[in-house]
């Protein structure tokens, strides 16, 4: 009687604090709150002291719900049911890890082993969500967790270098003094010996945790396992597309007319990253960021795009549709989109990748497979630059242009070019003489690294314009950064500004008299709307590869039939309207 008025009362308290709190409640999802109840209850009479049980419990659930701080700050919403089910996965956690190692022989290393490491898993979830909370100020989603594994080892510690500097180490700290605390508390436990139904009850107990762990912890009613039960299926998406790539080659050489498809010449599409126009001369900023992009504007080989938007504000889902054919207006799978390197391929251009990104993250990513189709592959950063006050290690994005001596010229090419851009560290992204800006601290640091990719831009600009058989060159950012915001480009805290990209195209002499209809088009799309992921369209247009089966003239800015309808642009794959940031303004 005793043990049930004690389950009675705990369910009642759990229930009128989460009630209170939350001001709902849900009597279905009480029902674990009850089943909370009943396995403390039995918990506490599994071992010699009630009372160490209690407090490593009681331990374990405050540093495990913690994560409800960072989700009320965050002002990411939570519903009670939210707060039910955490708060039962939590307490079922928390038994196993207790009763598993009481039931281990006292005092022996492998208790200790296993209690240490049970302790560093169960806590790591909470490490991360608060890492990514000190330096987003957001509530992890699945979009920054592809950003965690899709990035290397180099970029990842100079991120938290720059955003962290001492909290990683605090943070860190503090989760191993937790870790600590759960072990002292933990090797005090011991199940009650002498008896089998002792022994029998414990197994039962485990066996009901693991349960209903199991049952709280699905994707869906879980708000903290859902972040990585859904990367995994999105990661699975990705692996997809990788082991298919192929079979989209194959497909495409069965379906690609002529490998003499396209316009004979040199062709190039460089791919900045981070930029964002607001903050460009060129595009009415004050400051004078861009005074090559400026006095371009003036020449008639010349086109400046002034309302492109990304169509996504990350690097890998951007250039995963912005260079396949896949894009947020059309119904094609991403794993069976071919890519714009594997169609150059099939018409018979030579194709480079030259990059000023790391080639590998944890894992490889659709871009990695994109470029690993061309033929000639130049990647010339290993390391992230050390030292922006002096000499670059390896490198900013101007050896690009001394490594254009590299590339094996042809008559038939398409060559990609991937800036490092204005990617987080700005201060790191240009040398010392273009440190002209100041007195608005991190603004201005990426005011400079906009003034020396200009001047990156100028110096590729004249060196490929200068090359026989050049044809056009098409520059456009992966997405934008938050900067008047003082935000970077975290999709969780998304504005509009981290979408603002600049787009702009120089073409040759003899392609403008070859192709006045597509000039003409291009000349009269300047201000019409557009995502990166139509980019695939308007390199096909521009190259004149017009394959029926590959080809979207509507999504292609060369063709007259290209749909400007301002209400149907979109970015975040789909999830917000251009439209709202444009009738906004």
């Amino acid at each position: 009687m005793k043990h049930i008025l004690c389950t009675l009362l705990i369910y009642v308290l759990l229930t009128a604090v989460t009630t209170a709190v939350m001001h709902d409640f849900s009597f279905r999802h009480t029902l674990f709150l009850l089943a909370d109840a009943i396995l403390l209850v039995a918990g506490g009479n599994l071992f010699k002291e009630k009372k160490w049980y209690y407090k490593a419990m009681a331990f374990i659930m405050a540093v495990l719900c913690s994560v409800f701080v960072i989700r009320y700050y965050s002002s990411a919403m939570l519903k009670v049911w939210d707060v039910d089910t955490y708060l039962t996965f939590c307490l079922a956690l928390g038994n196993i890890l207790l009763v598993t190692v009481s039931l281990l022989p006292a005092p022996g290393r492998l208790k200790n082993v296993v209690l240490w490491a049970g302790g560093l898993v169960i806590f790591l979830p909470v490490l991360i969500l608060w890492g990514y909370y000190f330096s987003e100020s957001s509530w992890l989603n699945v979009d920054g967790v592809m950003a965690i594994l899709q990035t290397n080892m180099a970029e990842a510690a100079e991120y938290l270098q720059d955003k962290l500097h001492f909290a990683a180490l605090i943070l860190v700290s503090f989760y191993l003094m937790l870790t600590i605390i759960c072990g002292s508390f933990g090797r005090r436990l011991e199940v009650k010996r002498g008896s089998r139904k002792i022994y029998a009850a414990a197994a039962v107990f485990l066996v009901l945790n693991v349960v209903l762990m199991m049952r709280t912890g699905r994707m869906g009613d879980n708000f903290v396992t859902s972040i990585f039960l859904e990367t995994k299926i999105y990661q699975a998406n990705y692996n997809e597309y990788i082991k298919l790539a192929e079979t989209r080659k194959q497909q495409l050489q069965n379906t690609l007319r002529t490998e003499n498809a396209g316009d004979p010449g040199i062709y190039v599409l460089v791919i900045g990253e981070s930029q964002n126009r607001t903050r460009m001369s060129a595009y009415g900023y004050p400051l004078e960021t861009t005074p090559w992009l400026k006095e371009m504007k003036q020449n008639r080989n010349f086109l400046l795009f002034r309302n492109a938007y990304s169509c996504h504000v990350q690097t890998v889902p951007t250039l995963s549709y912005a260079l396949t054919a896949k894009n947020q207006y059309n119904s094609l799978d991403l794993k069976e989109a071919v890519s714009l390197i594997d169609v150059a391929n099939a018409a018979g251009y030579q194709t480079v990748w030259l990059s000023n990104q790391m080639r590998y993250g944890l894992w490889d990513t659709p871009v990695t497979v994109i470029a690993g189709a061309a033929g000639q592959q130049i990647w010339i950063n290993s390391h992230i630059t050390k030292n922006a006050a002096n000499a670059p290690a390896d490198y900013q994005d101007g050896e690009l242009v001394r490594r254009l001596q590299d590339v094996r010229l042809s008559d038939k090419m398409l060559i990609i070019i991937h800036l490092m851009g204005n990617h987080i560290a700005y201060h790191k992204r240009y040398p010392y003489e273009f440190n002209r800006f100041s007195g608005e601290g991190v603004r201005s640091e990426y005011d400079n690294s906009i003034l020396y990719n200009d001047y990156v831009m100028k110096e590729l600009v004249k060196k490929i314009s200068a090359w026989p058989n050049f044809k056009g060159l098409v520059y456009v950012s992966d997405h934008s950064e938050g900067v008047a915001h003082d935000l970077n480009h975290n999709p969780d805290t998304f504005v509009f500004e981290m979408a603002y990209i600049p787009l702009y195209m120089y073409f040759s002499e003899a392609y403008q008299q070859k192709h006045p209809q597509k000039i003409s088009a291009l000349r009269d799309a300047q201000n019409y709307y557009f995502t990166n992921d139509l980019i695939f369209n308007v390199m096909l247009g521009i190259m004149d590869i017009q394959d029926s089966s590959l080809y979207e003239p509507e999504n292609d800015l060369t063709s007259p039939r290209y749909n400007h309808d301002l209400n149907r642009f979109m970015t975040m794959y789909g999830k917000r309207k251009i439209k709202e940031d444009a009738e906004g303004k």
